[in-house]
């Protein structure tokens, strides 16, 4: 399938027959044969990862868990297309991947010391079910690292300034959001955000067309510098390091609301 150069708008998946078809052709197409572990080195860096097990929930061929393996991490992935998991299994016989729903992990609560989730949230039927899920198989000591696309980074809003649209379309199905929106996300279903660190790329020839001055200018400025002259806020993706939300269980016959406890 040929990448679109035309401004997209959000296409969400209504089902996981959908997704699912949708992943397995693609991961028989481009996604199959991509190979770049620049975003799984950052976000496995980022998650400071030690002992323990993680989990890389919609984990593709394996790529974040090689670098785990390799490090001495005990590591697990689930993707929801039976492609990247036969492809995965092919290149790494001993891994543990499975196919599944992110959104209906098949372990137990508070399994894993590490989650991690590289810009796949955004493509769930329900990403809330997908956080609610991570927090769920989560250990209360643990921390997980998510990766999502930030709908107000500089070629979005440029892209925006040319065609009217967020972005060309690279998959079939996505939402975008801006960095508050992601985090009201994550912290209304089970996870507590530390911390929020930027992330961003070169553009690609895909932006190239119709864009060539800004194209030029903005990638001989990001060979240069890299991506610290970029806030945080307008950074082409965003990588949430979070905890477990912790319940808080007040004593029994308790007249005092939450409020009043905390002072």
């Amino acid at each position: 399938m040929p990448l679109k150069n035309i401004s997209s708008t959000q296409k969400v998946a209504t089902s996981t027959t959908q997704l699912q078809d949708s992943y397995n052709r693609l991961y028989q197409e481009w996604l199959g044969k991509h190979r770049n572990l620049e975003q799984q080195s950052k976000l496995f860096d980022a998650l400071n990862v030690g002992d323990g097990k993680l989990l890389d929930v919609a984990c593709g061929l394996g790529l974040l868990m090689e670098i785990a393996e390799s490090k001495g991490t005990e590591s697990y992935g689930i993707d929801i297309s039976s492609v990247a998991i036969r492809r995965g299994k092919a290149a790494n016989p001993d891994f543990k991947l499975v196919e599944g729903n992110g959104e209906f992990l098949p372990w137990q609560d508070e399994t894993f010391e590490y989650v991690t989730c590289l810009g796949s949230l955004e493509h769930f039927v329900s990403p809330a079910n997908g956080v609610r899920e991570i927090s769920r198989v989560l250990k209360s000591s643990g921390r997980a690292a998510l990766m999502l696309p930030n709908s107000h980074n500089i070629m979005a809003i440029y892209n925006v300034y040319k065609t009217g649209g967020i972005l060309p379309e690279l998959q079939d199905y996505e939402r975008f959001g801006t960095r508050l929106e992601w985090q009201t996300l994550i912290e209304e279903n089970g996870l507590k955000v530390l911390s929020v660190q930027k992330y961003n790329v070169g553009f690609s020839r895909l932006f190239k067309k119709g864009r060539e001055s800004f194209w030029y200018i903005y990638n001989i400025i990001f060979r240069l510098f890299g991506g610290k002259w970029i806030p945080l806020n307008l950074s082409f993706a965003l990588i949430y390091i979070c905890e477990k939300k912790q319940i808080r269980i007040f004593p029994v016959g308790s007249m005092e609301s939450p409020d009043e406890q905390n002072g």
